[in-house]
């Protein structure tokens, strides 16, 4: 077994799958004007997709662990193809309310099928990778989200300005990358089936038990929820205050991924290797305060040029990226390995609810009088986004406490 060549296919599937989802965020500005909502409603549209995760991950978790995890990832990954190109072919023309409602549509469907992909990858390293490597292969299969930012949305945006901002380019772009990607985990990944080796039967409530009677697996799901809700009400209206408030132009979107992406690139295998040497809740510490200090300074931003914007963005980004490295880690050790498809599904049922609530949470709290006017509360978003980080700090001293009690 390739353990390298299947971890750069699962970081693949989540690269596309994170792309799919995050470049609703830079085209914020465009759909909210191209669709005629305020922020209430385009914070519903960036939801839809979480929402939905939500659910077929919480399904998940009552039959995942009874399936061949590779065929359960394809079948998904196929799922999650269909229903990105029904977003890319959402009609232009027309009644505009209309094709948002389409639209909201699309990425229910994106979501229900695309939601299990999350917790199968996650679950795959951890039933491959043995845990004195798994910090590193968590490194790599991260590095997704900085791919996505440093390569995904630069290119996607850039597409979106070649073709005079139709941000249907981008769905197309990444439904066709999907297909090669499937093909080759096809191909490459392998049967992964040792854990329906039992020898009692599937009881597809067992995980759902396991996880209510110990104390371990409730704080770990807690901790995914704080830790999400902690960047993303953030990251949900990252770009329309940068041009609404800070002065950016659309076009100069891009070149902020570019930078914050590159620094989680260059940083996130060191990220990995830092968590096996020093451990993963001390690294998690570490970069939960580092990114507290960065979200406070995004959401105080007053109008600069797009070089500080840059400079900003290179901490934020690694620091945000940085703190999902060790919380991986520390997530996939608090299950045994027959339960781990379930329990992992579970866990991104929970983070695609707080992904999905994030922008809604932050719509409600962020106001704007018009299309064009700077957007207000966003600091407040700030300051709610630090709570939940500094709270999931104190979670994680419980989760270290209960690991060393288990010997995990």
């Amino acid at each position: 077994m390739n353990e390298r060549r299947i971890l750069l296919i699962l970081a693949a599937i989540q690269f596309t799958n994170i792309v799919d989802f995050m470049i609703m965020m830079p085209m914020g500005d465009i759909l909210k004007k191209e669709l005629l909502i305020g922020p209430g409603a385009y914070g519903l549209l960036v939801s839809s997709y979480g929402l939905a995760a939500g659910l077929s991950s919480f399904l998940g978790v009552f039959y995942l662990d009874n399936l061949d995890r590779r065929k359960a990832l394809l079948c998904a990954y196929t799922g999650f193809m269909v229903g990105t190109l029904s977003s890319a072919i959402i009609p232009t023309t027309g009644d505009v309310h209309l094709n948002y409602y389409l639209f909201i549509g699309t990425r229910v469907l994106t979501g229900l099928t695309g939601g299990l992909l999350g917790g199968l990858v996650m679950s795959i390293v951890g039933d491959l990778i043995p845990l004195e490597r798994r910090g590193k292969a968590m490194g790599i299969v991260t590095l997704a989200f900085s791919l996505a930012a440093v390569l995904g949305v630069p290119i996607a945006l850039i597409l979106v300005d070649v073709f005079d901002n139709n941000w249907h380019v981008p769905f197309y772009t990444v439904s066709a990358l999907s297909a090669v990607i499937g093909w080759m985990a096809w191909r490459i990944i392998p049967p992964i089936n040792a854990h329906l080796n039992r020898k009692e039967a599937f009881d597809p409530m067992e995980t759902v038990r396991g996880v209510l009677e110990s104390k371990i697996q409730r704080n770990a799901l807690l901790f995914t929820v704080l830790l999400v809700l902690g960047q993303f009400t953030v990251i949900s209206f990252l770009t329309p205050y940068f041009i609404n408030n800070v002065g950016l132009a659309q076009s100069e979107i891009k070149y902020i991924y570019i930078a914050g992406g590159a620094a989680t690139v260059l940083s996130g295998i060191s990220i990995g290797k830092a968590v096996d040497r020093f451990g993963r809740f001390r690294i998690f510490t570490l970069f939960a305060f580092l990114s507290c200090i960065t979200m406070l300074i995004n959401t105080h931003l007053p109008p600069v040029s797009l070089g500080w914007v840059m400079f900003i963005a290179l901490f934020f980004f690694t620091f945000i990226s940085g703190r999902m490295i060790p919380a991986n880690t520390i997530i996939s050790a608090v299950v045994n390995p027959k339960h781990r498809a379930g329990f992992m599904s579970l866990n991104s049922s929970a983070q695609s609810w707080a992904s999905g609530s994030s922008a809604i949470i932050a719509g409600a709290i962020i106001t704007q009088a018009d299309e064009y006017s700077p957007l207000e509360n966003y600091p407040i978003v700030g300051y709610m986004a630090v709570t939940f980080t500094l709270v999931s700090l104190w979670i994680v001293r419980r989760i270290k406490k209960l690991s060393a009690q288990a010997h995990v």
